[in-house]
């Protein structure tokens, strides 16, 4: 079952939402301003349910936004509908983006570019976003560093992330240290009238060493502006970060 085949409906009703929020508030508007860009098209990949993407556009931005899911593609394009805001929402790739030159700023959050599982994906996902970018254009992004997935998700194995009235989500969690990769394992209990079903799902995402993704931006053609091990506090990585954020520019 591909991921969030029937995970997006839970995904939207669970914690996952105030990561896009948080960013959308103060971290991602304040760092656009220290970098002194003022996007007119931004282009939002991975974009879920769209949350992120919504916020932005009731800032005024000139969003687009795309997802391998078309479940969550649903999702958003419902959630700008409710916000009454223009947003273009597509199902496609980010391995094989079809844009060239379109954008000012290209974001990836939420680790989503952990999902590429091997070294090829991940140069197809940074070549693909600098071909979508104007010049002179950035792309931010964040991952989950190797001792995020292999130290910080192994604290808990296993553990309820959410639980409501009609349905239930459990987690399963282990790490493969031969090839780097974590995974974690969904298993959702839902009421349907007065009776319960169950789905699973499995994600799988991949550790890479910082210099390996410094590397692979260079060779995309990208000029990397900062690092960080938070983007709210501008903080450096530091070999327990759990997480680093990139921001990568397309030279004139």
């Amino acid at each position: 079952m591909p991921v969030y085949d029937q995970f997006a409906a839970i995904y939207q009703r669970g914690p996952y939402l105030q990561f896009s929020k948080s960013l959308a508030e103060s971290i991602l508007p304040e760092y656009l301003e220290e970098l002194g860009i003022k996007p007119q098209k931004w282009l939002d990949i991975a974009c879920g349910e769209g949350s992120l993407a919504v916020r932005m556009a009731e800032r005024g931005y000139h969003m687009t936004g795309i997802d391998q899911s078309p479940q969550m593609i649903d999702l958003a394009m419902g959630r700008a509908a409710i916000a009454d805001v223009e947003v273009e929402f597509r199902v496609e790739d980010m391995r094989s983006l079809p844009f060239e030159g379109a954008f000012d700023l290209v974001t990836c959050f939420f680790d989503s570019l952990n999902y590429m599982l091997t070294v090829r994906d991940l140069q197809d996902a940074f070549t693909g976003a600098y071909r979508a970018l104007r010049t002179g254009g950035f792309y931010i992004f964040d991952m989950n560093t190797i001792y995020g997935l292999a130290v910080d998700w192994m604290r808990q194995e296993t553990y309820i992330q959410n639980e409501t009235d009609d349905f239930l989500e459990l987690h399963q969690q282990s790490f493969d240290y031969e090839n780097l990769i974590a995974s974690m394992h969904v298993t959702v209990f839902k009421k349907e009238g007065e009776h319960w079903t169950r789905f699973d799902e499995t994600h799988r995402e991949r550790g890479y060493a910082i210099a390996d993704i410094q590397f692979l931006l260079n060779e995309a053609g990208f000029e990397i502006a900062g690092m960080y091990g938070s983007l709210n506090k501008r903080s450096p990585v530091q070999t327990t970060s759990s997480r680093v954020w990139f921001a990568a520019r397309k030279p004139e």
